[in-house]
């Protein structure tokens, strides 16, 4: 409990930010601070005939909350088209309070909001109106993260051209750095593909689905993945050699079409910029 105003330059900007960011708003968050009344937050900040020092600090608080929330509509349109502005705010609101940002920058602000509709007893009515949000909220972020990653030179034919034949077996592929995958209980892939094209969302099925994202040329893809190129782009990702992509091919398709498979999929990989030509 605070018994007086701060008293040094340090001690006011903290209460400052206590109030400025408290998910409750800046009157709650002063009882908190054992200053109910607001006399010493009086003594920070000047109020007059217009406004209050609490009312003042509530203009603050209220640009820090919605900047926040202009970002996270920013990087969850799909989810926010779903919602509707209104009850995207109350998310947003609900989510904050549970998981107030810890970093310095706001592109983390929206980190743990697919953690949080999918655990949070305050998502409950979420989760029963939209199962899939959780898996969206995950696929959107998954994006940001495949915009964000480093850069790396693409892997291209003539990397390969120059493998002798004998070290094909052995060769170990390695994923371009913006390269997420996506295990989801939902297709809501089709969900973000709808909200890109503005067009209405569709009704979607549970049904498992993994989903590809990834950058090139700045700009992020993704589309979902047949059972057999998961679990090839699985192995990659483990570091698995080609030899042993090559046996899980034949697992699926036989050895004599193996080599087709293979360089299909090789080729579609390369094509598309998801192998970076560390191998």
């Amino acid at each position: 409990m605070r018994e007086s105003a701060p008293s040094t330059l340090v001690e006011t900007q903290r209460l400052l930010w206590r109030l400025i960011t408290a998910p409750e708003g800046v009157r709650p968050a002063l009882e908190g601070e054992g200053d109910p009344e607001g006399l010493h937050l009086a003594a920070v900040i000047r109020g007059d005939a217009r406004l209050s020092a609490v009312e003042r600090l509530d203009v603050y608080a209220n640009a820090y909350f919605f900047r926040i929330l202009e970002v996270l509509a920013k990087d969850y349109p799909a989810i926010e088209a779903t919602f509707g502005h209104d009850r995207f705010h109350d998310l947003v609101t609900a989510y904050l309070a549970a998981h107030p940002p810890t970093r310095f920058s706001i592109r983390y602000a929206g980190e743990g909001l697919a953690g949080f509709i999918a655990d949070h007893a305050d998502a409950a009515a979420v989760r029963d109106e939209f199962p899939w949000a959780s898996d969206l909220a995950a696929l959107e972020w998954a994006i940001i993260d495949a915009f964000d990653a480093e850069d790396a030179p693409h892997l291209t034919r003539d990397d390969l051209a120059r493998i002798p034949p004998e070290g094909w077996g052995d060769l170990r592929f390695t994923l371009d750095p913006s390269v997420r995958l996506l295990r989801a209980l939902w297709p809501v892939n089709r969900i973000r593909e709808a909200s890109d094209r503005g067009a209405p969302l569709p009704s979607v099925e549970r049904e498992d689905t993994v989903i590809l994202v990834w950058r090139k040329d700045e700009r992020v893809f993704h589309r979902p993945l047949d059972r057999l190129e998961a679990a090839c782009v699985g192995l990659v990702s483990e570091g698995a050699t080609f030899g042993s992509v090559c046996e899980r091919i034949a697992l699926e398709v036989g050895e004599s079409e193996t080599p087709a498979r293979a360089l299909a999929l090789l080729t579609a990989w390369i094509e598309s910029g998801l192998l970076s030509s560390g191998v």
